[in-house]
């Protein structure tokens, strides 16, 4: 089911939209939380947390279909670092829509305010970190050995 479409991979379609996707709705998250006059607004942060949380699943289960296809040609220890750490990386989009949604149970609770701006830091640092982290090692696992190799 997540392997190809159209006859190409589903996993490079999906990862592109976590990569350029989680960042901004981490960055939203945070914007929402420091800025009270935005926190009518965290309940479209959670929604689009919600969709990034999808598209992250997504990108996981695609990513395990490809390596299942292509893992048997040679995987090497890059290739192995990325798949750990794309194993782990709908955690951090769920760390995060765990934040949205205190953003929303504390929208009318000014009092907590700081509390909602903590969660919604460490949940965004995370997530960014993660995201930063996994999208390196797979774009090395894809393009390292063929770029060092050619002139």
């Amino acid at each position: 089911m997540f392997d190809t479409i159209a006859g190409l991979p589903i996993h490079p379609l999906t990862v592109h939209a976590v990569v350029v996707l989680l960042p901004l709705m981490a960055i939203a998250t945070v914007a929402v939380a420091v800025r009270p006059a935005w926190r009518g607004y965290a309940r479209w942060v959670l929604a689009g947390n919600v969709v990034v949380l999808v598209a992250a699943v997504v990108a996981r289960q695609s990513g395990l279909a490809l390596y299942e296809r292509i893992g048997k040609l040679g995987a090497n220890e890059l290739a192995e670092t990325h798949a750990a750490y794309g194993k782990v990386l709908p955690l951090f989009a769920l760390f995060l829509v765990a934040a949205a949604a205190v953003l929303v149970l504390l929208k009318d609770r000014p009092q907590l305010a700081t509390l909602g701006i903590v969660v919604a830091v460490v949940a965004a640092l995370l997530a960014i970190g993660w995201t930063v982290v996994t999208g390196d090692s797979g774009a090395r696992a894809v393009w390292q050995d063929l770029v060092t190799n050619t002139n």
